[in-house]
């Protein structure tokens, strides 16, 4: 298996956990580090949206999977005839201080600015599970890129995002109505640009990139979601 090198989880399950383990524990490291009272109260607050969003998210696929149920019973349940109960409702989201884009980008960022700070230690990093502890090993089935994609003329592709500790990762992409995956992109280094040759030149092309790590020259892991994108000259 891989090295870990990469501090952020890629599971929601273990994303919760470092949030969680952040809030209880971030108070007493805080006046070690230095950070100040404000920085502290962002942390938290950060720490407090993720795991109320990655919860209503769980709570929210529940509850379609009630409705598929709920649907099967009335299509097929018994007795026939019988009044069918209410379907379920979906909770509503009540944000922990007014919901904002981009919180992992924004710890992302702190993170970068605990760890510089002078009295700074690993043992401090992985207390706050900020970094991957030392000769954790990463399951290759838990293993893909996830990416931030934009575009721009020249049909040009911009994608950002983390290596994850590999040393490469190959790009593809598929045009709309084309069930063929082509090689767009081999990359050594986030963020990245490259261009994508469209189907007839000097037109607008749809469709969708997706990517994988390649470790000992050979893919590791999963495929990145694919995203959608329309490149253009």
């Amino acid at each position: 298996m891989k090295k870990r090198t990469d501090w952020l989880p890629t599971r929601l399950a273990d994303l919760i956990e470092m949030f969680q383990n952040i809030l209880v524990k971030i108070d007493g490291q805080a006046p070690v580090l230095g950070l100040t009272p404000a920085q502290v109260t962002r942390i938290k607050l950060i720490c407090e949206e993720c795991i109320a969003v990655c919860n209503y998210v769980a709570q929210a696929r529940a509850t379609t999977e009630s409705l598929v149920e709920w649907r099967e019973n009335i299509f097929y349940g018994t007795p026939t005839g019988k009044d069918a109960p209410p379907p379920p409702e979906y909770p509503t989201y009540a944000a922990v201080g007014g919901s904002f884009i981009g919180i992992i980008t924004e710890f992302r960022e702190l993170r970068e600015l605990i760890v510089a700070l002078p009295n700074y230690t690993r043992a401090i990093g992985e207390d706050l599970m900020i970094v991957a502890v030392e000769g954790a090993e990463l399951p290759e089935n838990e293993t893909a890129p996830e990416l931030k994609v934009s575009t721009e003329g020249g049909y040009q592709v911009n994608v950002a995002g983390s290596m994850q500790g590999f040393k490469a990762m190959r790009v593809d992409y598929q045009r709309s109505g084309s069930s063929q995956w082509n090689q767009a992109a081999f990359l050594i280094k986030l963020p990245g640009k490259f261009a994508i040759t469209p189907a007839t030149p000097g037109q607008p092309e749809s469709g969708q990139i997706r990517a994988i790590f390649i470790d000992d020259n050979e893919p590791y892991g999963n495929y990145s979601p694919s995203y959608p994108l329309t490149i253009s000259s």
